[in-house]
């Protein structure tokens, strides 16, 4: 039977693209990934993370400390249906436990396998599989009116009940991880578009652009047009290093 390999890993410059026959998981233990796969961006942070499918280019890049736990999974580990399903599946909406698993690896080292509990969560016919969905389609549409009716139409809950297995899964309300999209969004867009730092921000869904700023200095200590200058220096400085 294949087994699968672990790897603690920080990304300081562009990986370059990438390919290989094996599968593999992309969880953050701490920062900001930039992660291009299947030839679309996102964004791996502490709330979400990436599955990448055997032979599927991809290439990541860091801004800032960042860490993370990378799983590789050669054929045989993962059954087809459950491989099928997660390479539609992509990005990854970490609930709780897992991410507390995470912290704990980064200070106790990786004891535990976390293969086991990703699959329960994120198999197809996983725990997760109710909030998975709600969650990528918010992804996708930060800028959308994320209601809470709307997001416990989607569910087939009740409002409360949507706030409880929210709770439960991500120990965030709704609003919060509608919040943390539309920021991971921004974040994105200021980096990877030449587009206005207030379109952006309308886009994302922030009422105006001082929303918008306020909620990325929260996060980083930076201001939009910081966290963009940033990005760029970051990115002259690795290709003069690896020139």
């Amino acid at each position: 039977m294949p087994t699968t390999a672990r790897h603690l890993r920080r990304y300081l410059q562009p990986t370059g693209l990438e390919c290989h026959d094996y599968a593999q998981w992309v969880l953050p233990i701490c920062g900001d990934l930039q992660l291009e796969v299947g030839g679309s961006g996102g964004r791996v942070d502490r709330l979400q993370g990436a599955f990448v499918a055997p032979r599927e280019a991809h290439d990541m890049e860091g801004q800032g400390d960042n860490y993370c736990l990378i799983i590789d999974c050669p054929a045989g580990v993962l059954d087809d249906d459950t491989l099928e399903h997660l390479c539609r599946q992509r990005w990854l909406a970490l609930p709780k436990g897992i991410r507390y698993q995470l912290q704990s690896i980064q200070a106790d080292g990786m004891e535990n396998d976390l293969l086991p509990q990703l699959l329960r969560y994120f198999g197809r016919d996983g725990s997760g599989a109710r909030l998975q969905s709600l969650c990528m389609s918010i992804a996708k549409s930060p800028g959308d009116d994320w209601s809470v009716a709307r997001m416990a139409l989607e569910v087939g809950v009740g409002g409360s009940r949507l706030h409880a297995l929210f709770a439960r899964e991500f120990a965030l309300s709704p609003q919060a991880w509608v919040s943390a999209a539309r920021l991971r969004w921004a974040k994105q867009q200021l980096l990877g578009s030449h587009a206005g730092i207030s379109d952006i921000a309308q886009r994302a869904g922030y009422s105006e652009q001082s929303a918008l700023t306020r909620a990325l200095r929260r996060e980083s200590g930076l201001t939009p047009g910081q966290w963009r200058e940033a990005g760029s220096s970051l990115g002259q400085d690795t290709s003069q290093g690896t020139a």
